[in-house]
Parts: C-alpha cells; structure tokens; sequence
C-alpha cells in the first residue's frame, strides 16, 4: 500500500456541526421499512490494526448510521488519503470502490445515503441532513469510480495518445480524459500497475502529475478525467513536426518538471519506474504556457521473481545498469532514465528518424558522444549537428544522470540546483528584450569562475566596455508553433582577475557551487539553430 506521509488537513466546523445534527437524529424507522432492505451493509473491512498507519488527525469526520446485519446504529466514520474509517476500527479502500448517492423521502421520513460498492459488498452511509450527504460525497468521491460517465460528458476530439478532449454536459466546460481499455489489462501485475497508478494521481502531495477530478469506469473502459490542457507526448512532438524543435528553456522545464514530480514521489518513498518519451506529456493551458506531466507510473514491489518481468515489459535503452545485476527500481533508475530521454533530445537531429532504433543506437555511444561535444566547446567551436545542444552544462548534467554506478548517479536534489537548471530558471524570470544591456548575474558570475580553469583567459579587469553583454530575447512560442526565425549568436566576454577580493569570492563561490570546472556555453542560450 502506498504511504501517506502528508499531515493532513483538520477537520473543519461545518463537519463538527453536521456531526452534531447527525446525533440528534434517530434513523430507527428504516429497519422497520421493508422497503429499505437495500441500504443494509454487508461488505468486508480491513482491521485498522492490521495497517501499519499511524493517522493523527484524519481530513475528515463526523456522524453516520450504519446498517449491520445484527445491528444498527450510528458510528463514527473519518476519511484519510484514500482510506475511510469507521467505529475507529475497521476500514475501506476507496480506490477499489464505486460511489452512488441516494435519497429517500416520504411524507414522514427521509434519508440521505451514500453507497460504497466493491467485490465483496456494500457499505451504506445513512444521514438525516442533506448538507451531511453533500459535505461526504464531495470528500470521498474523487477516491471512488464512478459508472455515469455517458450521462455527464461526452467526447469531442483526440488531443494526444489515449488522452481526449472531454465536455460536461450541462455545464459546457471542457475538461481532458485519459482513456485506458481495461480489456487489455491480462495479469495481476498490470491490474496492480493501474492500481497503483490511480492511487498516485489521487495524492494531491505528488506534482507534475495530470490534475485528476474523477475516474469512471464504463463498459472496460476507464475515464480519468483532469483539467483541460493542451499538450502532446514527446515521442509525438518529434514524429510530428518536423524540423521543430524545442527552446533551450522548453527542455529545462521538461527536466525540471520532472525531477519536482520524482522528489516529491520520493518523499512518499515511491518512484516512477518507467520514464520512457511516451509517459512525458508537454502541456499548455490559460495559466501555464508550457509544462509537464507524468503519466503512467509503473510503480510496484519487485522481488527477484519478479524483476524479471520488468526488464521483459522495458524498452532496454531505458534499462539502468544495476537492473540487470539483480537491484530493484528506484528513484536512481529514474534519474538514469531521466538523463537518457535528456541526451536523446539533445543528440537529436533532423535527418535521423526519431524511433526506438535511433535510441538503441545512441544509448550506446551516449557518453562518448558527451566527452567528444565537451572537447569541441572547450576549444570554442560548435556543431551544427545537434540543435539543441545549447551549453556544456547540459551536458554534465546529462552525464550526471547516466552514471553507470548508482552510488555515483546525481541525487535529485543536486540535480535540482545544477546550474543549467538554475541559469534557465533565471533567465526565464528575467523576461530580456532583445538588444536590452544588462550586468552579469551572480549565477553567470558563478558560471564563469567555474569555468576559468579550462577557457584559461587573461584579461586584468572588467572595463566599460566589457562589464556588460548583450543577451538575444526570446520568442516564448507554443510547444506545437514551428519555429520561423534563426537567432544571433553573440560570444560572451569574460573576465579574469588576480586581485585579493577576486580570490575571496572564488572561494564563496566553490562553498555555494562545488560543480567545479563547469565551462559556460559561448552562445547567449536563446539561440535556435536550423537544422
């Protein structure tokens, strides 16, 4: 079972007030009603003791009448990350439940329930106030299936690989849908992988992940329905659209987005398990003009029975090597994995075919192809072969990433504050126009007395004329916009200084960045190429 590591919420007024109205009401006249047989519960529970969960203060509690078979009564019922308590002693899964609402009224009597259904039965929760019904389902829905999917929306267009572009019915407002056939779902395994999946996406702790709403489940097909965004997988974009290519920006936050979604599935002491072109989606919305998501986690136990069919079910480019020496998936196979899809992208030009052999091919070579770029950039020449190779920062960072020895892989921390990441985080806030003068900043002064041990210039003090540069803007195009315009390359000046002060802020300096001997690209980091 998932860890839930996230304190939670505490129980609002309006819950306690409910709870208190609960308690006044008597129910007692529905087990003397023939007709109310349907609202008996039968379903099995999980002892709370048998979970190892420690829960402080639930998200939510209050009051509800429950139907036995040898009694009847009111009892308290909290809700937890997924998992429903009642009489603080047994408890439901809600992932693997359905949800209905219900109401019965007459002219003496009415009652308000909720309808848990999974495999082994019903669980009834009955109040007397409409405002309880409404307050719980709310709560608990979004953990639960649910089978009206038809009736609420309905489909528009294809927008990406098995994701469509859903409206609501009534309301008109659109939202998006991940669709799965659960006719293809053929072993345990898979069911468990989808299991798991559900249960990620319903932790609102994991980020970078599609926003979910609710999920459906409707004649084998399942629904999950999120937020609308526009957006296409990166194996998509590629074969796609030719001759376009993503900004230097663009591919930061791809690999930023998604080592913000590994921390915090590290931080439930969970991983992705296969970071693959297909599970990377590029999105844009009103708010966000460029992002990604996660899809598809392939989290689960492994043992050494079961490893196995990891490595079957694996495309073997994006097999880290202590995979195959017995060790099981992790958050460092993530980042190993991460780091190919990275150098992928970047060794990409156009008059290769985008496809699982050119993968197979360069994986092979990826790392003397790294060595040989550093060489080349160090001696300030540039390759017109791989437009977006943009800095040799990039390039360490990648090769961080790929390390064969996970005890020397990048953490994903480090690789949070590696300066490529930082530099193309700064430069995004900074908004430069084109031709616009400006200071260096304190991160490319980083860059630079990283660097000076390698570009080896001997320049005494920074002039007038060199204390500043000119940086290129850039055009923040659509991930799905061609790109039109090629940009200037413009080199950048640097200084060296031998004064005493220098020395004391190369000495600040290595403290704050210990990624020593980092050479700076020589290009202004917004310039396309064209292929």
């Amino acid at each position: 079972m998932i860890k839930n590591n996230i304190r939670p919420r505490a129980s609002s007024e309006r819950l306690d007030k409910l709870a208190a109205l609960e308690n006044q009401t008597s129910l007692d006249w529905i087990i003397k009603n023939s007709s109310m047989l349907e609202l008996k519960s039968n379903i099995k529970m999980i002892p709370k003791d048998s979970l190892s969960i420690n829960i402080h203060v639930p998200e939510h509690e209050g009051i509800a009448t429950i139907w036995g078979d040898k009694w009847f009564g009111q009892k308290k019922i909290s809700q937890f990350r997924g998992l429903l308590f009642y009489d603080n002693q047994f408890c439901l899964v809600l992932n693997d439940c359905f949800i209905e609402k219900k109401k019965y009224q007459s002219s003496q009597f009415r009652a308000y329930f909720l309808k848990l259904i999974n495999q082994s039965g019903q669980l009834v929760l009955i109040f007397s106030h409409p405002l309880s019904l409404k307050q719980w389902n709310n709560c608990i829905k979004k953990f639960c299936k649910r089978n009206n999917f038809y009736k609420k929306y309905k489909v528009v267009e294809l927008t990406c690989q098995n994701f469509y572009q859903i409206q609501h019915k009534k309301q008109k407002s659109l939202f998006t849908s991940q669709v799965i056939n659960l006719a293809t779902i053929q072993n345990y395994d898979q069911a468990e992988l989808l299991d798991n999946y559900l249960k990620i996406l319903r932790n609102s702790s994991i980020i970078n992940y599609i926003e979910t709403i609710g999920v459906f489940e409707e004649k084998q097909m399942l629904f999950i329905v999120c937020k609308y965004f526009k957006g296409n997988s990166l194996d998509q974009f590629y074969n796609q659209s030719k001759k376009n290519f993503l900004t230097q920006q663009q591919i930061a936050t791809i690999c930023n987005s998604i080592l913000l979604s590994l921390k915090s599935l590290s931080d439930e002491e969970l991983f992705h398990g296969k970071i693959s072109f297909e599970n990377i989606v590029c999105y844009s919305n009103i708010n966000i003009q460029f992002g990604a998501y996660l899809i598809n986690s392939n989290y689960k136990f492994y043992d050494s029975k079961t490893i196995s069919k990891y490595i079957q079910s694996t495309p073997n480019y994006l097999i880290a090597p202590e995979i195959n020496n017995g060790i099981n998936p992790s958050t460092q196979t993530d980042i190993y994995q991460l780091g190919i899809i990275l150098g992928l992208i970047t060794f990409f030009n156009y008059n290769q075919t985008f496809n699982i052999d050119y993968f197979q091919f360069q994986t092979s070579k990826l790392m003397q192809l790294i060595i040989q770029q550093e060489k080349l950039i160090l001696k300030q020449k540039q390759s017109q072969d791989y437009p977006q190779l943009f800095s040799i920062n990039q390039l360490d960072l990648i090769k961080r990433m790929i390390q064969p020895n996970p005890n020397l892989r990048i953490s994903i921390n480090d690789a949070l504050k590696h300066v490529w990441l930082i530099n193309n985080k700064e430069k995004k806030i900074q908004k430069l126009t084109t031709q616009q003068m400006v200071f260096p900043s304190l991160r490319t002064i980083i860059e630079i007395k990283d660097s000076e041990c390698d570009i080896k210039k001997t320049l005494n003090n920074f002039s007038d004329e060199n204390s500043s540069f000119v940086i290129q803007g850039q055009d923040h195009n659509s991930l799905f916009v061609q790109l039109k315009q090629n940009k200037k390359i413009n080199s950048e000046t640097f200084v060296d200084s031998n004064d005493e002060d220098d020395n004391l802020l190369n000495e600040k300096i290595e403290k704050l960045n210990q990624q020593n001997y980092l050479v700076p690209s020589f290009k202004d980091h917004f310039c396309h190429y064209q292929s």
